[in-house]
């Protein structure tokens, strides 16, 4: 009898956590308010060149900067692509309108925030490489249609 009063605390344990973790794989699934997506890819390119580095970001129409809004966002790879992203790497992003904004600063701005040797922080802004329209929600022409069945969205930064 010891033996199986000392079983059930480990069955209750096992019970729960196979609970738990059939909760955890349910709340990854798609819920009925999770948004519609759709896979978005492309390249980036400014003066006939790729773009090597940067950050795009999707806007959904409607939304303005420092408006909620659930944004979808890539990095340009070495190559000038980028893959959308909204909740999960590369799953897209939500269908229908975006503003389309990219942001490329000069080779270093990847260390902004990083102490110097003597600890201090800076805080400038590494120059822009592109036209700073390209930048902001509210001047950006670029906009694209995301659809269910993928988007492939070029990007041709021109002065």
């Amino acid at each position: 009898m010891v033996h199986l009063t000392r079983s059930r605390p480990i069955r209750l344990a096992a019970a729960g956590l196979s609970f738990t973790l059939l909760l955890a794989f349910v709340g990854c699934g798609a819920g009925a308010d999770m948004p519609k997506l759709g896979k978005v890819h492309g390249k980036v390119t400014y003066k006939g060149q790729p773009i090597t580095s940067g950050h795009i970001v999707f806007t959904p129409a409607g939304a303005k900067e420092g408006e909620a809004g659930q944004t979808a966002t890539g990095e340009i790879n070495s190559d000038g692509t980028y893959e959308m992203t909204t909740l999960n790497t590369g799953d897209g992003a939500i269908l229908g309108q975006h503003t389309v904004t990219v942001t490329v600063r000069e080779k270093g701005s990847e260390n902004l925030g990083a102490p110097d040797k003597d600890g201090h922080i800076k805080y400038e802004l590494a120059k822009s490489v592109t036209p700073s329209k390209y930048a902001s929600v509210d001047k950006s022409p670029l906009k694209c249609t995301v659809v269910a069945g993928g988007t492939t969205f070029d990007i041709e930064l021109k002065d």
